[in-house]
């Protein structure tokens, strides 16, 4: 099932492997990644990447309806890396890093480059991040 395109895989299964990611990670007491999802899908990182670039275009309501479950949980995996950081971090080397492979973010530059999103999909804020101590 690795390289399986996400029109043959079933909803049910994609959202039974978000779900067991996040499992996991709870229980590992470290943040969801997009690895941890594409590993309990059982697909291919590359593929997974292709969905989140919008590279996949959806040929019907149940092929948009887990491309959406995947941009979703991609999302939320971004925002657990961010929150872990800003909770626990003590370098900022490895989040950014992450944000740059996964997030669309180019330090460099000093702006995020807008990534396509999902219907129900909105920008990640975080409220009071100047308050926190250096």
């Amino acid at each position: 099932m690795h390289d399986t395109p996400i029109e043959r895989r079933r909803i049910a299964d994609i959202e039974a492997a978000i779900v067991r990611a996040k499992t996991y990670a709870a229980e590992q007491g470290i943040p969801l990644t997009v690895e941890r999802l594409a590993a309990e899908m059982d697909m291919d990182l590359g593929l997974f990447h292709r969905i989140l670039q919008g590279e996949i275009t959806p040929k019907s309501r149940g092929t948009a309806l887990k491309i959406a479950a995947v941009r979703r949980a991609a999302g939320e995996a971004t925002a657990s890396v961010m929150e872990h950081a800003l909770k626990r971090g003590t370098s900022p080397n490895m989040h950014i890093l992450y944000l740059k492979n996964h997030a669309g973010y180019d330090g460099d530059k000093g702006k995020a480059e807008a990534q396509p999103l999902g219907p129900s999909e909105g920008p990640v804020v975080f409220m009071g991040e100047e308050e926190i101590p250096d």
